[in-house]
Order: C-alpha cells, then sequence, then structure tokens
C-alpha cells in the first residue's frame, strides 16, 4: 500500500470522527447547560473556579444566559472542526498540497486562537454564574490562562507558519512547473 493511499485510508476514518464531533459537542453544551442543576457539583466545578460558598441552583435565567456564553467558545470550536474536517476531506480524494489547504490551514490558525480567547472569557462568565448566588461581596469574577490555553495559542502561531510554509512550497512548486 502507497502512502497516499494511506493517508486516503486514514483520513477517511479522520473525516468522519470529525463529523462525529461536531454533532456530539454541541448536543454535549446543551446538555451541560440545560440539567446544570441535576449534574454532580463535582463534575460542574471540577475545572471552574471560585466554587460557590451557598449551594445554589441556576435559575433558567441564568441557565440561558450561560448556554449564551458558552455559544462563543463552541462557535469557534465548531469552525475549526469544520476546517479541520474540510481539511482531511481533500486528504481522503488524495488531494494535497493546493492553495485551498493552504487556507484551511489558516483559517484552523484563527479558529485555535479565537477558541482560545474566548474560552477564557467563557470561564470567567461561568465563575460569576456560579457564584450569583453567594452573599454580597462574595461574587467573584476570576480570569485566567492555564497552560492548556498558552498551549492552544502556541498551536495556533504554529499553524500560521506551516501555512506559510506550505504556501511558499506550493508556489515554489507551481513556478518548477511551468518552466520549461
Amino acid at each position: 500500500m502507497t502512502n497516499l493511499l494511506k493517508i486516503k485510508k486514514l483520513s477517511k476514518n479522520i473525516y468522519w470522527l470529525l463529523s462525529f464531533l461536531l454533532v456530539i459537542i454541541p448536543i454535549y453544551y446543551v446538555g451541560y447547560w440545560l440539567f446544570i442543576n441535576d449534574l454532580p457539583k463535582t463534575l460542574i466545578t471540577v475545572n471552574t473556579l471560585p466554587t460557590p460558598l451557598v449551594p445554589n441552583e441556576l435559575s433558567i435565567k441564568l441557565q440561558i444566559l450561560g448556554f449564551v456564553a458558552s455559544l462563543f467558545p463552541l462557535s469557534a470550536l465548531s469552525y475549526g472542526l469544520i476546517s479541520v474536517r474540510k481539511l482531511f476531506w481533500y486528504y481522503k480524494e488524495g488531494v494535497i498540497f493546493t492553495l485551498e489547504q493552504v487556507n484551511i490551514f489558516k483559517h484552523i490558525a484563527k479558529a485555535l486562537i479565537l477558541w482560545m480567547v474566548l474560552s477564557v472569557l467563557y470561564e470567567s462568565a461561568k465563575s460569576v454564574l456560579f457564584t450569583i448566588g453567594n452573599p454580597p461581596g462574595h461574587v467573584l469574577l476570576t480570569v485566567g490562562v492555564s497552560s492548556a490555553e498558552l498551549t492552544t495559542l502556541i498551536v495556533g502561531v504554529v499553524m500560521f507558519v506551516i501555512a506559510w510554509v506550505m504556501d511558499e512550497g506550493r508556489a515554489l512548486a507551481e513556478e518548477q512547473q511551468l518552466t520549461v
């Protein structure tokens, strides 16, 4: 089996996995905010600080606000997944190193950076929502950047550089093909 055949076969599997994720991740977000009051508190606060001082259930209004806030990082994530899925569609068709793929790499890089920024804002919004039932003066707004966000930012920047390198290689290959 040639490398291109292996790439096509693996890319087809990745394409379908990404298609599945594009369906399941939004369902997860809807379920999270719809059933947030029924979920174990340890599941909700595992990555969220601060923890409420006073245990309380979120009102429907706060659940809707939380869901709306989650739509921002979710849209960046979905945009990134759609872009990666499109890239693997090309690969499963055996198409590599085209201008369209260079542009897809740039889209993926933008999506990663946007997702990182919006995730920080979303986590900040969640900190307010989860502590809104605390006594006056104890509602907290946290803003933080963890190693996960920094890693995402670095990968996004690296993707931009890879896109530039791919575009340069593609342009050189085109120029070489046109040279007689």
